[in-house]
């Protein structure tokens, strides 16, 4: 949401008393509006008892908790020109509007006005520029009238003349006319203030008690005046002509004595109370510009200023300071060293050097200069023998005193310089290709030559009391190497790496830390174990580190103190008066994301001054400073709780300001959001715990969230606690807040009524399903017997149903054989029929023969005959005792063949008794008396009757019917 940015004040001396860090730059952050929601402008900061900041902005009324801003606009949109807090209320002023604050437990803040009490008269009174606390009354100044709240009632005053600004001066309130007149304004009246013409055409904007008893009154465009309770005296102070010039909008006092001038030209002046200039920042410095429209000092004495364009925040009252381009410092830092009274840093742009202590002055040149001769990477400062030495990537230069440059190797790529403990003489330096043997001679170092039999890179290099050389190689572990006695030729190379007990080969770093050769890797601090000839952790250090996770590199102090920069953090390890060790957080830490990745550079000067290389610039740690405002009043805020799910609803949102009471969850919304605060605006970025006691286990992760989604808590009573850590590990604690969340519904007392009666209920209906179930059991009894009683009917009948199938059967069968038996009877009929009938035909036919060879009377017999044989031929008789027999086997066939064919002839009913007789066609024509042909015709007529299609068989057809 917001970065820092960097900038370098000049600084007179080293005053580490003070309230002010002089050295280096103050940390500022800047606020634009993208980020605050608001207008451009803001007219006047203030603070509530909680580290709230309110401001005053061309938009409406912010606020600022530390972590988020919110905006709350009055009813017409007006921008806000004053604002003043009071307890927990929060007074503001606008055009022709005034009125208050105050936090409600759903709706945040929520504004009350005040203009409708002000008499009709007095209601336009412009511009309410400047509201004041004074007794038991807040004094609202406009342009034309003075309005006093005062135990809810609004008294207004009009002005004698139009009004500039007002002031105090001890416990009287001053109001001043843009002529320039004063008046003190007591009980409702104006009272001319005799100043002898002082300030006549003069306008004052703030005043100040000084500590000597003394007032300090600041005008816009003439500087500032002192007044010693009888006259009033020019301020003699340096800056006064620098304020005359640039014109003073805001001011404010700061503690320690110093006074902070924001101007309308040329940005913010610090000067102590005799008007000696302590800091000068602008916009080419470092703020967002250099009009300064308010200026506010918090709780911890740092500066809020609200400019012409956004907010910014100067972090003055801080052990820490900052060089970067503001001071004339470019690029990426790698080294630093404070030489001859001067403060010297190397970058990949080369080396930077200026007076130190640094100097303030209001002039436009950068105090750090380039030494022109080394522009390019430097990798290291060293200094021996009153010279200064940089290892550069064109190799080594030598500075002196009077910053002569020359360079004394060309061998490229100088990384480190490592003397020879046990020859004085002679220093390695740790090269892009190997190791390099310089000598003294003549009171500084000369390259002498290459070592031999090493050409690996060498960035950083240690020796053991072994004299041995460890040279951390940071892609493939550490080597290490046994020179000769001339130090010009290694003897011996040994590796180690993830084989030799290293937890992995890269990013492995040496150092030397009192007279232990240490082993930096990315899992902690190992040491070398000569019996086994392996790396092992150094389990008693790393405790002491604690999370050691890619520590980088270590530098011991003049005190013992081992200072450790891993990861993103900056650790000392403070050693105590028993020897022991503990490790403590600095706020270098703030740093942490901008650290040089591989190449961490922290340089520590004797004078207790700490100086880390970043990638914006040089931060320094002034580490025995005193600061007062240590934060120890401050503490973690919940700004709201709310549920959410199917149904959001905020439970309150005014960081309980009002100590809320009995706070209720219910059941089915059991799933709660926590947002939380911490007005701690000096300390870096900050992160959060949550717990609900007797909901967790412990406490949640560390999180730079300021919010935190609890889900589904059960019934019961919980307290919801919350803590924020800054950059030092400091924690903060919130209020403990209780809350409940309801039993839910199935377990209230209405529930359980309603489950009496539904028991009740239960029990009636139980009894009534007993009833019928005993009812609908014994009529199933009843079935039941019936059933069975059917069934043994059911067999009974079946029984008998199958003994008269048998006995049917049995006449089936007898019938079956009498039905045979007739039908062999009824064919035997026939065929004697058909014999009778051919023999009488055979006879008739020689009867015939004979007739016409006798004489008439024996013909006449003859022909007798004949007719008696034709008549019998007829066979009438026979047919129908034939029809009987034929209907009473075949159950009336023939009868039933008339009723369903009445067309059919009787000769056709003799063929279709044939048939079903299956006679044969031959068989047919005997006994029908006809011939063959015949038949086949009769069956042809028969078949059309019938209406029997050609595919069906007539015989098949007959026996089927």
């Amino acid at each position: 949401m917001r970065r820092f940015v960097f900038i370098v004040f000049a600084l007179l001396g080293l005053q580490l008393h003070s309230q002010i860090n002089n050295i280096g730059l103050p940390v500022i952050k800047h606020f634009q509006k993208s980020v605050y929601g608001g207008g451009t402008q803001t007219w006047s900061i203030d603070q509530d008892k909680r580290g709230f900041l309110y401001f005053a902005n061309n938009t409406g009324l912010l606020r600022f908790d530390g972590q988020r801003w919110n905006l709350f606009q009055l009813p017409n949109k007006q921008l806000i020109r004053s604002v003043m807090c009071s307890g927990d209320t929060i007074f503001v002023g606008a055009f022709e509007e005034i009125g208050y604050f105050t936090y409600d437990s759903k709706q945040d803040l929520v504004y009350h006005t005040l203009t409708p009490e002000v008499k009709e008269q007095d209601k336009n009174f412009d511009e309410a520029w400047r509201i004041y606390r004074v007794g038991s009354s807040v004094i609202f100044q406009t342009f034309s009238h003075i309005i006093v709240f005062e135990n809810g009632n609004v008294r207004s005053y009009k002005a004698p003349e139009t009004l500039q600004f007002s002031f105090l001066i001890d416990d009287t309130f001053y109001v001043q006319s843009k002529e320039g007149l004063i008046y003190e304004f007591k009980d409702g009246e104006f009272y001319p203030f005799d100043d002898n013409g002082t300030f006549n055409g003069k306008q004052i904007w703030y005043s100040f008690k000084l500590t000597d008893g003394k007032t300090l009154l600041a005008t816009i465009n003439n500087g500032a005046w002192v007044f010693d309770g009888k006259m009033f005296s020019p301020w003699n102070g340096k800056a006064n002509d620098f304020l005359k010039q640039h014109q003073i909008f805001s001011a404010t006092r700061l503690k320690g004595g110093y006074i902070a001038f924001g101007t309308i030209q040329n940005g913010l002046v610090i000067t102590d109370e005799q008007g000696n200039l302590v800091r000068f920042i602008n916009k080419s410095l470092g703020l967002q510009n250099n009009t300064i429209l308010s200026t506010f000092v918090d709780a911890d004495n740092n500066l809020w200023l609200g400019l012409d364009k956004g907010i910014d925040y100067v972090e003055l009252n801080s052990p820490l300071g900052f060089i970067g381009e503001g001071l004339g410092v470019e690029g990426v830092v790698y080294a630093s060293i404070i030489f001859a009274n001067k403060l010297f840093v190397g970058t990949n742009q080369g080396l930077y050097y200026a007076d130190w202590p640094l100097r303030t002055n209001f002039g436009a040149d950068k105090p750090f200069r380039l030494l022109p001769q080394t522009k390019g990477q430097v990798w290291s400062l060293f200094e021996s023998g009153g010279k200064l030495y940089c290892g550069h990537n064109f190799g080594t230069f030598i500075i002196d005193r009077n910053l002569a440059v020359s360079k004394i190797s060309s061998a490229q790529g100088s990384w480190c310089f490592l003397p020879l403990k046990n020859y004085p003489n002679k220093m390695l330096v740790g090269k892009y290709n190997g190791l390099h043997l310089y000598t003294f001679k003549n009171g500084e170092w000369q390259y002498d030559k290459k070592v031999k039999g090493f050409d690996e890179s060498s960035r950083i290099i240690a020796e053991d009391d072994n004299e041995s050389i460890w040279v951390a190689h940071g892609y493939k572990g550490v080597f290490k190497l046994i020179l000769n006695e001339r130090k010009d030729s290694v003897r011996f190379v040994s590796l180690y790496d993830d084989r030799r007990g290293f937890p992995e080969k890269i990013g492995i770093n040496v150092e030397k830390v009192g007279n232990q050769i240490l082993f930096l890797t990315l899992k902690g601090v190992y040491r070398y174990n000569s019996l086994t000839d392996k790396m092992e952790p150094y389990d008693e250090l790393n405790r002491i580190v604690g999370d050691v996770r890619e520590v980088r590199h270590m530098v011991e102090d003049n005190k013992g103190n081992i200072w450790t920069v891993r990861f993103h953090e900056v650790v000392k390890l403070k050693r105590n008066e028993d020897g022991t060790m503990v490790a403590e957080a600095t706020p270098l830490n703030r740093f942490g994301d901008t650290f040089v990745a591989s190449f961490e550079n922290l340089y520590v000067n004797n004078s207790g001054l700490v100086f880390l290389g970043t990638e914006e610039g040089l931060a320094c740690y002034v580490s025995n400073y005193s600061n007062e405002a240590n934060n120890t009043n401050r503490k973690c805020w919940v700004k709201s709780l709310s549920t959410y799910g199917k149904k959001d609803r905020l439970v309150f949102n005014d960081y309980n300001i009002n100590g809320i009471d009995n706070i209720e969850v219910l059941y089915n919304q059991n799933s709660i959001r926590v947002e939380v605060a911490a007005p701690i605006y000096n300390s870096g970025e900050l992160s959060f715990r949550f717990l609900v006691k007797d909901f967790q286990d412990g406490w949640t992760e560390w999180s730079t969230q300021p919010s935190f989604d609890f889900n589904r808590l059960p019934y019961g009573n919980f307290v919801l606690k919350v803590q924020a850590k800054d950059a030092l590990g400091r924690i903060y604690s919130s209020d403990p807040i209780e809350f409940k969340v309801l039993l839910p519904w199935y377990l209230s007392w209405y529930a359980f009524v309603l489950y009496l009666v539904v028991v009740l209920i239960g029990v009636v209906v139980l009894r009534i399903l007993v009833r019928r179930k005993v009812r609908i059991a014994t009529e199933k009894i009843r079935e039941q017997k019936n059933l069975e009683l059917k069934i043994q009917e059911e067999e009974h009948k079946r029984q008998v149903l199958e003994a008269e199938r048998e006995i049917m059967r049995l006449r089936a069968e007898n019938l079956q054989s009498q039905v045979s038996h007739k039908n062999r009877e009824l064919a035997s009929i026939a065929l004697h029929i058909a014999h009778k009938n051919e023999f009488l035909t055979k006879l008739k036919q020689r009867l015939e023969v004979i007739s016409k060879a006798i004489n008439p009377v024996s013909q006449k017999d003859v022909l007798e005959l004949i007719r008696n044989i034709d008549s019998d031929l007829k066979m009438d008789n026979e047919w129908k005792r034939f029809e009987y027999h034929f209907d009473e086997v075949h159950g009336d066939f023939l009868k039933r063949l008339k009723e369903m064919y009445p067309d059919l002839t009787p000769n056709e009913l003799r063929l279709s008794a044939y048939l079903r007789l299956n006679m044969t066609t031959k068989d047919i024509a005997q006994i029908l008396n006809i011939s063959v042909r015949g038949v086949e015709i009769s069956r042809y007529r028969l078949r059309k009757k019938l209406k029997i299609d050609s595919d069906t068989n007539l015989v098949d057809f007959m026996l089927n019917l």
